[in-house]
């Protein structure tokens, strides 16, 4: 059975080791890059981080990003963004990817919001493929790079992130 909670202080050493293995050691992020620093700063983005607990393991994260967060990279008004969906590589293929993202929907629910959006990396197929099961669709018009969002000054060469959404009906 999985519980969705919040994150506690001795849950930030398990959701730093999961989130890299995650995004580095699965080849989605180079060691090397100056984001990882950013995943594994768990302590800096705890104050709407969730695990997913197993039997007591956490087994799975997802920072939430609520209108006026300073984490917000892609939302619009009234829209909830999650950030550094990860699932430890032993709980992979378990549902724990759909029951966080199932917990964010419906966290964006209970606030009245329009619309829940993701970034995505083009490696990230596995995760792009649960995002539409559960009712995400592309938005290629809000597809974005490191230039285009001002952190680096060149285009050439980067990579594009594809942002996903899902439009909530609040009459469900």
């Amino acid at each position: 059975m999985v519980t969705i909670r919040p994150a506690t202080v001795d849950d930030l050493p398990a959701v730093a080791d999961l989130t890299y293995l995650a995004y580095v050691e699965s080849g989605h992020v180079a060691a090397s890059d100056p984001y990882v620093a950013e995943l594994t700063d768990v302590q800096a983005r705890r104050a709407n981080l969730f695990v997913a607990d197993v039997e007591g393991q956490v087994a799975g994260s997802v920072n939430i990003a609520v209108p006026g967060s300073s984490m917000i990279e892609v939302a619009y008004d009234n829209e909830l963004e999650f950030r550094m969906l990860a699932v430890h590589p032993r709980y992979q293929g378990r549902g724990i990817g759909r029951e966080l993202v199932g917990f964010v929907l419906d966290h964006a629910r209970q606030r009245d919001l329009s619309q829940v959006v993701i970034t995505t990396m083009g490696s990230m197929t596995t995760a792009q493929a649960m995002y539409t099961r559960l009712g995400f669709h592309r938005e290629p018009d809000r597809d974005w790079n490191l230039y285009t969002a001002g952190i680096v000054d060149y285009e050439q060469g980067l990579e594009t992130f594809l942002v996903y959404a899902h439009p909530l009906n609040l009459n469900i």
